[in-house]
């Protein structure tokens, strides 16, 4: 299965009035910026059979934006275990259990995309490197037993997809 791993594209800042982590939503420019970073995983030729999203506002923004920007033919769900503080072994086993899709997309936050890459690949925290806002990474898992063993096949960051996609 391909699992791509996408950090929530750029939100109000916490001090922006919200009372509540959970409701901040995606700022204008994180929209135009996550709507670039999806034209560029389109001209990769990346397509998805579901995506999956944290509950919090701003990444279920975000996946609404990717699955749109790939053709909007990728239902997004909402996964808890997405969430900060959501276990990795629950999205392990979630993984396992919908073994029959080729590709998803999971939507997050740092560090929780950071430490579910090391998860995934079975390198732990021995792999750590930073999801800026909108950051995309491929990992290809054939097999989801305890402990996972995938591959990192690439990272992009978002300058990265802003050059890809002309803008």
């Amino acid at each position: 299965m391909q699992v791509y791993l996408v950090r929530h594209a750029i939100a109000a800042p916490r001090e922006a009035g919200f009372v509540d982590d959970a409701a901040r939503e995606l700022t204008p420019i994180g929209m135009k910026k996550m709507r670039r970073n999806a034209e560029a995983l389109r001209r990769l030729g990346v397509a998805l059979d579901e995506v999956w999203t944290s509950p919090l506002v701003r990444a279920r923004q975000t996946a609404e934006i990717l699955a749109q920007g790939l053709g909007g033919k990728s239902p997004v769900k909402v996964v808890a275990a997405l969430e900060p503080g959501g276990t990795f072994e629950d999205l392990r086993a979630r993984l396992a259990g919908h073994a029959r899709l080729s590709a998803v997309a999971l939507v997050g936050h740092e560090p929780g995309m950071s430490e579910l890459a090391g998860f995934l690949t079975g390198a732990g925290r021995s792999l750590m490197f930073r999801f800026k806002k909108g950051a995309v990474a491929l990992m290809e898992i054939d097999d989801f037993s305890s402990p996972v063993r995938g591959e990192l096949c690439w990272f992009l960051t978002p300058k990265m997809m802003g050059l890809m996609a002309g803008r």
